[in-house]
């Protein structure tokens, strides 16, 4: 009867314990029982871009980018694309970063096999030929942003960052240009008195040529970043008009130029400065002469025009430093 009345107890006693384990059992199986389960975030395989030519599907994260014009500005994201014209390549300002890039050439039909070989994911193109285009589009998704679309570096990074989903690293990147550019006008204050003015010209093949503050010559760097005072013939004919440059005529040059004058000569172009017209110009006889560097000031990319804002602070620390220091 004894072990009986045990045999009951220790029944009772294991009937607990299994109770209690079972119910350890399902807490810990159910970590977050009584909870809202959590729904994970789906990243968004493509993004649309609005372009020219209408909207445009491309990867969201696209991983072999060819592109013709635009190479700098992957650049500056830290994007390597697969392929860019050799011009671009060999750009001063981003030959360190353009090792490994493959050179498709010029932007013609030579071009076309090329980018076909390098297998993209999006192409992204200045687009001059439509026909070269409608190509392009049978090899990857293509974006064609017209030679001259953005004509300041905010606005072109921005556009950018968009593009790719990196409006932060724009953000970023901006910042780091704004402080260069504020850093390089205080190099320079008090050096240029005020009312100075500063042209942009010279000659191209057969054409001599005045330059805005647009894509051409420095002139974003010299006008819009460094606040460097324009003519007022420059400013009327050509910046309020976003005219990039403009051809005139041997005796129309003095009517553009400035107390300075930054001087380009590119293109082959074969220029006398003994004529009888570039030697009467004041900022001649001066010595108001800055020579530009066409494989330095060619570039209008924004890594460009942040080298070039540094560029002529120095030259104009330089020049106009050195005749302070003289007076």
């Amino acid at each position: 009867m004894q072990k009986r009345r045990n045999d009951i107890g220790w029944g009772i006693v294991l009937l607990w314990l299994t109770v209690m384990l079972h119910g350890c059992g399902t807490a810990d199986s159910v970590p977050n029982a009584g909870k809202q389960e959590e729904t994970p975030v789906v990243k968004p395989e493509t993004r649309i871009v609005k372009t020219v030519h209408g909207d445009v599907e491309i990867p969201a994260n696209p991983q072999r980018i060819v592109t013709q014009g635009y190479l700098a500005q992957f650049l500056a994201f830290g994007v390597k694309p697969v392929g860019a014209p050799y011009w671009e390549i060999e750009s001063p300002h981003v030959k360190d970063l353009a090792a490994g890039i493959a050179d498709i050439g010029q932007i013609d039909g030579g071009s076309v096999e090329k980018i076909l070989a390098l297998n993209p994911d999006l192409i992204v193109t200045v687009g001059g030929d439509e026909k070269l285009n409608e190509q392009y589009r049978k090899i990857a998704p293509t974006i064609v942003i017209p030679y001259g679309t953005y004509h300041e570096v905010h606005e072109e990074m921005k556009a950018f960052g968009q593009m790719l989903g990196k409006e932060q690293e724009a953000d970023n990147w901006l910042a780091a240009f704004d402080e260069d550019v504020k850093q390089a006008k205080a190099s320079i204050a008090g050096l240029v008195p005020a009312g100075t003015t500063f042209s942009i010209m010279g000659p191209f093949d057969k054409e001599f040529y005045i330059y805005g503050d647009g894509v051409n010559r420095g002139g974003q760097a010299i006008y819009q970043q460094l606040g460097l005072t324009p003519p007022e013939s420059v400013r009327t004919d050509l910046i309020q008009k976003k005219v990039d440059a403009q051809s005139v005529s041997t005796e129309k040059i003095a009517a553009y130029a400035g107390d300075y004058i930054f001087l380009d000569i590119s293109g082959g172009a074969e220029f006398d400065e003994s004529s009888p017209v570039w030697a009467s110009l004041d900022a001649v006889k001066n010595n108001r002469i800055f020579k530009l560097n066409p494989d330095r000031f060619w570039p209008y990319d924004p890594i460009a025009v942040q080298a070039q804002v540094k560029e002529v602070a120095s030259m104009l620390q330089e020049r106009l430093g050195e005749k302070k220091a003289q007076k």
